[in-house]
């Protein structure tokens, strides 16, 4: 892992806001009381693209890619606000970092290689166990040497799970193919805590996420191929 980290070098390094701001009623957003038992660990995903799948040179699809990521937040407040305690996100339009990298190494040598873990140098592995602060999602595009391309995203757990992650991914694909134009005919919605309200005497305290010794860890990764 460490060998291929040192292959990875950093293009530029960005905070993107909601495209529009959010307005003053959905200002803030309840957490369920499911979402009040989970610590604010992180999601990661990747997509890889080989070249023959991308449509425009790296400039101008980061450009592409940054831009329909900002109006996709404009659906998904949460994804981008801040986490003010363990039952409220202020949707304050704070915004996701956004990276953009190289990775001097061909795109096959990492995804035919089943036995290798993400790297460290991977922007989610700066806030894999962040229990205050932090922002609540980080998107990374990487590319490789032979000109394919990886988008990354890691979400916090605390704003929703893998169907509201996927959700926004789906959303933000839509709006790039559509771009400038693209705008979502049924927006998700999100329940908050309409279903799951915090208890009477107040909401839970925060989980704390005790990060595991790098030593003694075990970490499972699935890849799905979609041909």
């Amino acid at each position: 892992m460490s060998s291929f980290s040192r292959l990875l070098s950093t293009i530029s390094k960005k905070v993107v806001k909601p495209f529009s701001p959010t307005p003053s009623t959905q200002r803030i957003h309840k957490l369920s009381l499911l979402d009040q038992c989970m610590g604010n660990f992180y999601m990661p995903l990747v997509l890889f693209y080989p070249k023959h799948q991308l449509e425009q040179g790296p400039k101008q699809l980061s450009k592409l890619l940054e831009n329909s990521f900002s109006k996709a937040s404009t659906y998904h407040q949460p994804w981008v606000g801040s986490l003010r305690d363990n039952a409220t996100i202020q949707c304050d339009d704070t915004g996701a970092e956004f990276f953009e990298v190289e990775v001097n190494c061909p795109m096959d040598q990492v995804v035919h290689r089943p036995d290798l873990t993400f790297p460290p140098g991977l922007s989610w592995k700066n806030v894999p166990h962040a229990n205050n602060g932090g922002r609540l999602s980080v998107a990374q595009l990487s590319h490789f040497d032979c000109g394919g391309m990886a988008i990354s995203m890691c979400m916090s757990h605390k704003v929703g799970d893998a169907r509201s992650a996927f959700s926004f991914l789906k959303d933000w694909a839509t709006i790039t193919r559509q771009y400038p134009n693209g705008e979502l005919s049924c927006p998700s919605y999100y329940v908050q805590d309409s279903l799951m309200s915090s208890l009477s005497d107040g909401p839970l305290k925060f989980p704390v996420v005790v990060e595991p010794n790098a030593e003694e860890s075990i970490e499972f990764e699935k890849r799905f191929c979609f041909i």
